[in-house]
């Protein structure tokens, strides 16, 4: 059998444990009308403080760091007012008209949209080195300015058309964009929503 000082020092610990634990849970302050605030940690995670007093209580882990979708969609781009998408993989990134209707009836790549049919046609493919994969991307509301990021720095292109066709019957071409040459590759990448600015989230934890 333990002393009587012992099982009393056990006791006590044993009825600190909970309490302990409730003084630094979020529950203390997560309530309705109490500002929250919001930060995303390096591991990809988010977690939620006390905006009033974030230095008091420990945070609260709540979801994995939303990421951005490999596919992105730009309607009535400045190309004719057509659709377009950019579609990031690994080695490359895909930039695609969308045509609904008549004009879509002679691409073999189809699918049903509320009774249309609809067709993605390769207009503009960039490359990224062979050692090198693409982390992150983004095209701009015009359509006409993509850019994407490898583990090294981050590229900036622009469509051109240099024989005044229209979208889909060829004559573009991607012109590679100057940017800063010390900025950092990004992890997030994107386009202000008049297009004039690319706002990049580096590996260094800074905005650019």
């Amino acid at each position: 059998p333990l002393p009587e000082k012992e099982k009393k020092g056990r006791k006590d610990r044993k009825n600190n444990g909970p309490e302990k634990l409730m003084n630094s849970s979020y529950q203390k302050w997560a309530r309705l009308g109490v500002p929250m605030l919001i930060s995303g940690g390096d591991d990809t995670k988010l977690f939620a403080y006390s905006a009033n007093e974030f230095s008091k209580f420990s945070p609260h882990d709540i979801c994995p760091a939303p990421q951005r979708v490999l596919v992105q969609l730009v309607h009535d781009s400045a190309i004719g007012g057509t659709d377009m998408i950019l579609v990031q993989n690994p080695g490359w990134l895909d930039v695609m008209p969308v045509f609904l209707g008549s004009k879509a009836k002679s691409s073999k790549r189809k699918h049903v949209d509320s009774g249309k049919i609809a067709t993605a046609q390769l207009l503009a493919r960039v490359k990224c080195k062979k050692a090198e994969k693409i982390i992150s991307s983004t095209i701009s509301r015009t359509g006409v300015l993509f850019a994407f990021s490898d583990h090294v720095k981050p590229r900036l292109f622009e469509l051109k058309n240099v024989t005044g066709s229209g979208v889909g019957k060829g004559g573009w071409v991607v012109d590679k964009m100057q940017l800063p040459a010390k900025l950092p590759f990004a992890h997030c990448m994107v386009f202000s929503n008049d297009s004039s600015r690319l706002i990049i989230a580096g590996h260094d934890k800074k905005i650019y």
